[in-house]
Parts: C-alpha cells; structure tokens; sequence
C-alpha cells in the first residue's frame, strides 16, 4: 500500500486554549476558567448567558467554538466527536461574521482561521498516522475505517480543504468504499476551478470499479474537452468504452490524438492497446466457445439420436461463430501490429511495443491451437498445428526483442520459457527459466 503523503504543511497543535487572551468581560472570564478546568456543560452555559445579554458579540461564539474544540478531542471514539465539530464549525463562522461586523473587534478576531486551522490539523493529521503509521495500526483492528472518522471530522471542521477531501477519497478507495471515494472526490472537485485532469482521471476510476460505466464515461468526456492532449483521460475514456462494449468509440478517441500528432509514439501505443485488449477478449471467446464444443460433443457420445442432431447444428453453429470471431481478431490484430511497428520506428528502444507485438501473434497462435485440438481430421489438425506454430515463432521473436531491451524484466523470460517448450527448445527453455528466476 502506497503511503499518503505526510508533508502537506506543518503539524498544528492545539495549545493554550486561552493563551495570551486578555477581557474584563466577567462572563467570558468565569467561561475561560471552565473551558481550562474541561468544565464543559458550564461554560457553555456561561456563554450562552453572554450571548443573550449581548447577541451581536462574537466573543462568546468564539468561546464556545473553543469550548467544543477541546470536547471533541476528549471523546475517545473518533466518530462520535462529529457533531461536537458541526457545533464548533457553526460557532466559528457566527464569531467570524460577528467580529467582522463590530466596529472595535477583539484580538480574538485575529484567532479565528488559527483555532480552525488547529483544530482541523489535530484531526486530519492524525488520520493519516492511522495510514503512515504501521505501529499505530497495529493497535487496531480497522485502521482505515479510524483514519476516515478523523478525515470526516476533519472536512466538518474545514469543510474548504481540498487536501483533507482529496485524502479522504483516497482512502475511502483502499477501504473499498467506491460511494465515499466518490463522494469526497467529488467535494474536493467542486472547490476547484477547474479541476486538475488528475482528479477526474481518478472520478472516471471509482465510478468504473464502483459499476458506474456511464457515469465514468461523462465524467472523462467532461475532462478531454477541458484537457485535449491528456493521454492519460484518453486512455481511460476508450477504457471505459471498451467496457461498454463502444469499441470503435474508444479507437477514435485514441485516433483523435494521432491525428493531430501522428509521430507521438505513446499515443500510437496506447491506441495500440486498446486494438490489443479487444484482441485477446476475442481470443478468448474462442476459447470458451471450443470448451463448448468440447462439452457438446462429449455428450454426444451417449445422447439420442434426436439430440446428436440438435448438438451438431449447436456445434456447427459455435464453428462458424468461431471463424467471424477469428476474422475479427486477425483484423483487430494487424491494426494493433500497423501501430506497434509505427511504434518500433519512432522509439527503437520500446519493450513494451515489442512485447504487444509478442502478445498480439501469441493470440492467433492460441486460436489456431484450439481449431487443432477440436477437429478430429487428423491432416486438418496437423495443418492447424503447423501456423499455429508459426505464429507462435513469430511471437517467440518479438518476446526475445523486448528481452534483449530489457534483460531484467523477468516477466518476458517466463513467457519465452513456456514458448520455448511448446516449440520444443529445451535448452532455450531451461535458460529462460533461470532468468526468470523460477
């Protein structure tokens, strides 16, 4: 788990409640006296007291901020100390309004941003010890759900604080609390003007986890109209297309930003990889759809003779569903290689477009081997055999160039390993797996 960032500003602490203040007022005197002693009850009825004689005073509203400040922190469990700060967080805003309205205020007047900047440091910095903190966590059995109470208090007493609602989402997201995360990020959002690319990037993501495909497509349209060159919201907007099953709408995203730049080698892999990712969905459709055939062609073996006609035209019909698929993978495949190689000439040096290109042909490969294995003509099969390893030889070249780019990648030396053995290169294989490091 990543770590939230610890040094967003310097950790306030709250001291000295009643520190250098100075009145003749004998009301809010006998209050200070309470708050100091943590008698609570009493000093907010001294207070209130003192705002019945004088209702345009925001003296005693101040104190009563204090007073309640200093109670929510005396409440042990974290989530009961909200509605002692919506208390704190009304009484702070009246005393604000109040001394800007009166024509001598007080030195207390000055305090205000310092008590709800203290008191809102105490709870949002505490929030993210329960994330940083692995000794602290260990205390507990539910750290997040601790560090979300402080954050929510936190936004309640600072309701203006982009920082805490950014962090709050965040870790209503590691808390699998998709709706929190939406919710804070969005309240972060809103005090934006406009919002960064990254916090729509990461809206479009949670509604996306949290099933809202339609929402997250909204939501990254929004973003490219205010950020066009964003390769980051393209690709997640033909993301969340493609799980809409809007394939030709995410190409055209990607295709926008080729068009306007045709030599950007990142935008040519990403569309890449959205002609990639339909690809390999495709390829495996076709396997399931053989496991079918499989499975129907099993049952025959002991069905009627009315019900082997029925499963021969449901298997015919799977083979020739099988065949459109194939064409469309094999389609999807070479535009997907037509911008890979594009990616090859532009950065030379690129393992991922090798590896793509590895992955692309690995796909037929594994088409072809299942039509092998399904047919039961044994020319047929052996012809089937004889490109499925073809292509799987082509795909084995691209692997080794990605490898060769980069040696330490040990995912690219455990595929080429299993290559190696299907095509019956043991001692390639075996090399492959100690770089690996299997």
């Amino acid at each position: 788990m990543k770590k939230l960032l610890r040094n967003f500003l310097t950790v306030l602490l709250f001291v000295g409640i009643i520190a250098g203040c100075e009145t003749t007022d004998p009301l809010i005197q006998e209050a200070q006296k309470n708050i100091f002693t943590q008698n609570y009850d009493s000093a907010l009825a001294i207070l209130d007291r003192s705002i019945a004689q004088n209702p345009d005073n925001g003296l005693p509203y101040y104190y009563k901020a204090m007073t309640y400040a200093d109670m929510a922190t005396s409440i042990p469990e974290v989530s009961e100390r909200k509605p002692v700060y919506r208390d704190f967080r009304e009484n702070i805003t009246t005393a604000r309004d109040k001394f800007e309205a009166q024509e001598e205020a007080p030195s207390e007047a000055n305090e205000v941003s310092g008590l709800i900047y203290n008191t809102w440091g105490i709870e949002h910095n505490q929030s993210i010890e329960y994330v940083n903190n692995d000794s602290l966590k260990a205390t507990i059995d539910e750290p997040l759900k601790v560090a979300v109470a402080h954050l929510e208090n936190a936004v309640i007493i600072n309701p203006d604080s982009t920082l805490s609602w950014d962090i709050l989402s965040q870790i209503q997201f590691m808390d699998n609390n998709l709706d929190g995360a939406i919710e804070a990020i969005r309240s972060s959002m809103e005090l934006k003007d406009p919002a960064p690319a990254d916090d729509y990037l990461r809206l479009g993501i949670y509604y996306s986890e949290n099933d809202q495909n339609k929402e997250s497509i909204k939501t990254l349209e929004k973003a490219l109209e205010i950020y066009p060159d964003s390769i980051k919201l393209a690709q997640n907007l033909a993301d969340s297309y493609m799980q809409s099953g809007e394939r030709e709408r995410a190409v055209a995203t990607i295709q926008e930003l080729i068009d306007r730049e045709p030599n950007n080698a990142q935008y040519r892999l990403a569309l890449a990889t959205q002609l990639l990712q339909a690809s390999t969905e495709l390829s495996e459709k076709i396997s399931d759809n053989y496991e079918k055939v499989y499975d129907l062609e099993t049952e025959a073996r002991n069905a009627s003779t009315s019900r082997k006609k029925e499963i021969k035209n449901k298997v015919d019909s799977l083979f020739v569903l099988n065949d459109e698929i194939n064409e469309e993978m094999v389609s999807l495949s070479g535009r997907a290689e037509v911008e890979l190689l594009k990616v090859t000439e532009l950065r030379p040096n690129d393992d991922t477009a090798y590896n793509f290109l590895g992955i692309a042909y690995q796909n037929k490969y594994a088409a072809l081997f299942e039509k092998r294995n399904i047919t039961t003509d044994n020319a047929l099969a052996s012809e089937y055999d004889k490109q499925a390893k073809a292509e799987l030889r082509k795909a084995m070249e691209y692997y080794e160039k990605a490898a060769e780019i980069d040696p330490d990648n040990t995912q690219y030396w455990d595929v080429l390993s299993r290559i190696y053995t299907t095509l019956d290169m043991m001692e390639k294989a075996e090399e492959a797996l100690e770089k690996a490091g299997s």
